[in-house]
């Protein structure tokens, strides 16, 4: 009786080896789950700029369709605001397979120099 007391008194409680385990463990899933959040706002915040861009691109794309038409194919370039941002856009036209139809390309970008957005398409005269 007096040995099942004494493995009953050594068996109480965690080692110390038990709680560096698992706190191991735990401090590599608190680290991987901080890791994860913080990618994932990234992601959002790069996606979010991409659509406000497309928008951006989609404008300057009626604009050019409507009362904004290019007559003498020169560059263009100018600044919206959509979302509370700045957005720096670019208008290039080129001549095409035929003199009515010319191509033309627009640049959207958040500063001066990193592009975000580029789409190409094709207007009548």
């Amino acid at each position: 009786m007096e040995l099942l007391k004494q493995n009953m008194k050594d068996t109480n409680g965690f080692s110390l080896i038990e709680v560096v385990v698992a706190l191991l463990i735990f401090s590599l899933s608190v680290i991987t789950i901080y890791q994860l959040i913080t990618s994932t706002s990234i992601s959002i915040f790069n996606l979010e700029d991409r659509f406000l861009a497309k928008e951006v691109a989609n404008n300057r794309i009626s604009l050019i369709n409507t009362i904004e038409k290019p007559i003498n194919k020169q560059p263009r370039n100018g600044v919206m605001n959509m979302g509370g941002k700045n957005w720096y856009w670019k208008e290039e036209f080129t001549s095409s397979y035929s003199a009515e139809v010319f191509e033309f390309e627009i640049i959207i970008s958040d500063s001066q120099s990193k592009p975000i957005y580029k789409v190409n398409g094709y207007i009548n005269e």
